[in-house]
């Protein structure tokens, strides 16, 4: 046995195998982000932006359903129409811009190690470590912002690390700064003041370099002006109000979307650091600094991880993923704990392998007690599989480093079994193709439709290649009584529980949609005559 295990500590400790771990890591995350379909609501309205983009050639403004969009920048749009003028228009590339993203990322976090001073293995583990984090493997997978925004970011500091002259360093940071500013927004700046105001406190060497930093921030900011201004003047007052003010000021405040308690982030840290934050020894920052850790280093990597932490918990909006820009310094400063171990020390799993027991029999509990609606969107047959790898964490005693490559692999495998084998009876209902298709059809046509519900955020524009902007009502039948008077051959798409009851069923196309059903039918197939729609036929 013992001959068995190290020979295993020798094969998971290599350097060689540990790339391997985190290039499978990656690709795992890639081809799940391929199997799956984009997912409503916000993968489908970016990508349904970046489309009207396309047709309409309007590449200042981005429109969303016809009316200007003014909640992001357009970074990640600019992105798809560029893949999509190189390759046509498609939706395989907008699915691999993030995992190239994230990669990207990676390879800038380990420049950023090694200019800090770390060896080359502590460099090489924060990337197997980051890869594996549930939160970066899940996002590197979707159609969002934040990955692109903190590769960005890590561009910008890998700049500021380096060892070259100031001013080449500065004008390394401009540019990154400025595409990480058009990814997002000005929120970045939460990250990134907090390291470039701390430098003097982590720089190599003194000097009087700062200023001409600060001349590159400044550069950065004018960048995302020139956008917003131009478009703000040609978006229309309305547009602009909504992208100078509401997307800055308001969010800083109590009515901003996603209003949470100043603490909120803390019970949900320890969830976006899965599965490090299962293991004890991935934990123990507070551990003593080690000679072979540059001191300058540590400081960077805190002031980039607890600054950003309370600026972000005292802004009022609050979503898990606003933390991502953290989680690269995070990883280091686990990676570094993780390699100065004692080399002769052997770690255990345990605990990791209970959360994924624990995982399989939450869904054999749903499946078997919940409602049916639910339980109809779990499989159970990935979880002998996680079952399989608990028992596999639960046996496992390596040295430190070997363990960690253990874990990543063993949670990477996890979270591609529940991806794409549990998860499976549920993407059906996520997949907007065959209702968007059928309202294609319509528009060719020349049928008008209207969207019946609240808040139609163009979860079919793409994957039906819309070019006319549905018209949307408010979840009120007196406004599709009238409607259906102006349109007799008009259609209407809304879900079962917002659409009235009283229509003919042989006339409705019916689709699974998310936890509901969406209903799409002539006008004339509602039952409108009756009192409930208090609605009088014009005289």
């Amino acid at each position: 046995m013992s001959v068995l295990r190290q020979r295993l500590e020798r094969l998971t400790d290599h350097a060689g195998l540990q790339w391997g771990a985190v290039a499978l890591a990656w690709l795992v995350s890639a081809l799940t982000f391929q199997l799956r379909p984009i997912m409503p609501i916000d993968e489908t309205r970016y990508l349904s932006i970046a489309w009207e983009m396309w047709h309409s050639g309007q590449w200042w403004v981005a429109h969303m359903n016809g009316v200007p969009y003014a909640d992001k920048p357009p970074l990640l749009f600019w992105l798809i129409n560029l893949g999509w003028g190189v390759f046509g228009v498609n939706d395989w590339w907008p699915r691999l811009i993030m995992p190239l993203a994230s990669l990207l990322g990676l390879f800038q976090l380990r420049r950023i190690a090694l200019n800090l001073g770390y060896e080359a293995r502590t460099a090489r583990m924060a990337l197997l470590v980051l890869m594996s984090m549930l939160m970066w493997w899940l996002y590197s997978a979707t159609l969002m912002f934040d990955i692109l925004l903190t590769t960005c970011l890590l561009g910008a500091v890998a700049a500021l690390t380096g060892h070259g002259a100031p001013r080449r360093r500065a004008i390394g940071v401009t540019p990154w700064l400025a595409l990480a500013l058009l990814a997002k927004g000005p929120a970045i700046l939460l990250s990134w003041l907090p390291i470039l105001i701390s430098l003097p406190l982590w720089r190599e060497r003194p000097g009087r370099s700062t200023p001409l930093f600060w001349l590159a921030t400044g550069a950065a900011i004018i960048v995302l002006l020139a956008w917003a201004l131009s478009s703000a003047w040609v978006g229309g007052e309305a547009y602009a109000g909504n992208l100078l003010w509401h997307q800055s000021v308001d969010r800083l405040e109590q009515v901003a979307d996603h209003a949470r308690p100043f603490w909120w982030y803390l019970p949900v840290l320890p969830v976006l650091l899965l599965p490090w934050s299962l293991w004890l020894p991935a934990l123990k920052l507070w551990r003593r600094h080690s000679p072979a850790t540059p001191r300058r280093a540590s400081r960077l990597l805190w002031c980039w991880t607890l600054v950003p932490l309370v600026l972000f918990s005292l802004v009022s909006g609050k979503q898990a993923h606003y933390l991502m820009p953290i989680l690269p310094p995070l990883a280091l400063l686990i990676a570094d704990i993780l390699t100065r171990s004692a080399p002769a020390q052997r770690r255990t799993l345990k605990v990791p392998a209970i959360a994924l027991f624990a995982t399989g029999a939450l869904t054999l509990v749903v499946k078997m007690v919940g409602n049916a609606q639910l339980a109809a969107m779990f499989s159970l047959k990935g979880v002998w599989l996680l079952w399989g790898l608990a028992t596999v964490a639960a046996v496992v005693q390596l040295k430190t480093t070997a363990a960690a490559t253990v874990l990543a692999l063993l949670t990477t495998t996890a979270m591609a079994t529940m991806l794409t084998i549990m998860l499976a009876p549920l993407w059906p209902r996520m997949d907007t193709r065959q209702p968007a298709q059928l309202l294609s059809r319509i528009e060719q046509q020349g049928q008008p439709v209207v969207w019946y519900g609240r808040d139609y955020q163009a979860s079919f524009q793409f994957a039906g290649r819309l070019t006319t902007a549905l018209q949307t009502l408010d979840a009120h039948p007196t406004d599709l009584c009238r409607w259906r008077q102006q349109h007799p051959a008009g259609w209407v798409i809304g879900d079962s529980r917002q659409l009235p009851a009283l229509y003919m069923p042989a006339l409705a196309h019916r689709f699974p949609w998310r936890a509901r059903t969406l209903l799409v039918m002539p006008v004339s197939a509602l039952q409108i005559a009756t009192p409930l729609f208090l609605c009088l036929d014009p005289l």
